[in-house]
């Protein structure tokens, strides 16, 4: 049990010589930095080091006297220490990541046009719902197969959708596909039943980015079937699409 969590004292980021007196002093009790050496191998002339970068990052407390004696700080209190280090960590990474990184991305995106071919399931999952998150004023869907293992997450995001916010989304469905969506039309979310829908869906995002999701085998059982999404960030074909989707819309009933 000591070497498990020793290794995991390890993950907590603490250095060998810390995770070791640390385990000392909660195995042991309150004990000297001589008997803190002597018990846990770390060498004298780095214990007080040890115990001062241990006391620093709250996991040991410093008691009064001569010898001075040390104490390591409940369990239960150092792991909310951890939780506190990694949730402050985790919001400095996420400020690099949303406030600089992003911006530099977003930047780079919009020089050129880009095409992706995505062909698990997850990874369509995930490639729609960042469109369905980030679409700022309009989204049009055609629906000619609706595939719940992938779409539910999507259809989620749509019936919480606040009908506060300027957002709209169409959706042009196969009969059938409109059978299963229609309980999801409101203010924000306009349905219609496509008569030419054939069983491919396109999912485009204000005028620029677009994913079309194909299956290969709808004749074969679903285990046998394979899933093939294209991931288009290009405004002039987006625009073409969209201009093709108006025009399905309009004549739609």
């Amino acid at each position: 049990k000591s070497m498990s969590a020793f290794e995991r004292l390890k993950e907590a980021g603490l250095t060998d010589y810390e995770a070791l007196v640390y385990l000392k002093l909660v195995l042991d009790g309150p004990s000297s930095a001589k008997e803190i050496s002597e018990s846990s191998g770390v060498p004298h002339t780095r214990v007080y080091d040890v115990l001062e970068a241990l006391e620093l990052k709250g996991w040991v407390e410093m008691g009064q006297g001569r010898p001075m004696r040390f104490k390591a700080k409940p369990p239960s209190e150092v792991i909310n220490v951890i939780r506190m280090e990694h949730q402050n960590r985790l919001g400095r990474i996420e400020e690099v990541f949303l406030n600089d990184l992003q911006s530099i991305y977003d930047a780079r995106s919009v020089e050129g046009s880009e095409i992706w071919f995505v062909r698990s399931v997850t990874g369509i999952t995930n490639r729609i719902r960042t469109l369905a998150q980030s679409f700022k004023k309009e989204l049009c869907i055609v629906m000619g197969n609706l595939d719940m293992t992938i779409y539910s997450g999507l259809l989620d995001m749509l019936s919480n959708l606040d009908q506060k916010r300027s957002k709209s989304v169409k959706i042009l469905a196969s009969q059938d596909a409109f059978n299963a969506l229609k309980d999801l039309s409101s203010q924000s979310v306009m349905i219609k039943v496509g008569m030419n829908v054939i069983p491919f869906n396109v999912i485009l995002s204000d005028k620029g980015e677009v994913v079309f999701h194909l299956v290969v085998g709808l004749d074969q059982p679903p285990e046998k079937r394979k899933n093939l999404a294209v991931y288009i960030s290009d405004k002039s074909l987006a625009k073409v699409i969209y201009d093709y989707i108006d025009l399905l819309w309009r004549v739609a009933s």
